[in-house]
């Protein structure tokens, strides 16, 4: 395990979100915090799975490249769970970077994650 600067851009169409942190890196997940967010990436062949959890929610999203998956939400304090559909239009998993483009219930989002070692 290893600790990695992280570069982090998040395009919605609410927001842009720009992130440069710290975080710890092991041969196939990254951790790192984004304001009061945990953010935890596991990455796959061909797949990824970020995990954004925080004191009142918890997001569960799964990219595929060219495929329509299942997310999950869930709102603390609620007992329903919600199942997004995420549709993944580009993954690119780099040593050092990754870019996904996707739509989630229909809503465009760009996510790119840029790491190099402390």
């Amino acid at each position: 395990m290893g600790k990695i600067n992280l570069k982090a851009n998040l395009v919605s169409p609410d927001e842009i979100l720009n992130i440069d942190t710290t975080g710890i890196k092991t041969s196939n997940k990254i951790i790192y915090k984004e304001n009061n967010i945990t953010v935890t990436i596991l990455i796959q062949n061909n797949r990824i799975e970020m995990n954004r959890a925080c004191n009142e929610y918890k997001i569960n999203l799964v990219f595929e490249k060219n495929k329509k998956t299942i997310s999950t939400y869930q709102v603390f304090g609620m007992p329903k769970t919600f199942d997004l559909e995420t549709k993944t239009k580009k993954l690119i998993i780099k040593e050092n970077k990754i870019e996904l483009e996707y739509e989630l219930e229909g809503n465009h989002f760009f996510y790119s994650l840029e790491m190099e070692g402390l």
